[in-house]
């Protein structure tokens, strides 16, 4: 008799079970999450403090990276507090917020 299969079989069940992945958020999720949620919410339409819903803006990525960094009204400039590469992907993530 073929030992092979039940002893392979028997060691497959020892072998721990890896859970899936989490999808790997989006660059500048993280930013948007830990500095924008409080005003634009999660979605981008929260409009508290008078945000703007950023998902009817019709600000292109150039606008909303001169905002993000300058700040306006009732906004923080975050350009002293983010690089110029964090302020680029939190500007790309918030293109995307439909």
């Amino acid at each position: 008799m073929n030992l092979r299969l039940p002893v392979f079989l028997f060691l497959l069940a020892l072998v721990p079970q890896v859970a899936p992945a989490a999808p790997p958020a989006l660059p500048g999720q993280a930013i948007f999450q830990k500095n924008c949620v409080r005003c634009h919410g999660a979605n981008g339409k929260l409009g508290l403090n008078g945000a703007h819903d950023l998902t009817k803006s019709n600000l292109n990525a150039f606008g909303r990276t001169y905002l993000v960094t300058n700040g306006m009204g009732k906004m923080p400039a975050f350009g002293k507090m983010l690089t110029p590469a964090q302020v680029q992907q939190v500007v790309a993530y918030s293109l995307t917020l439909k």
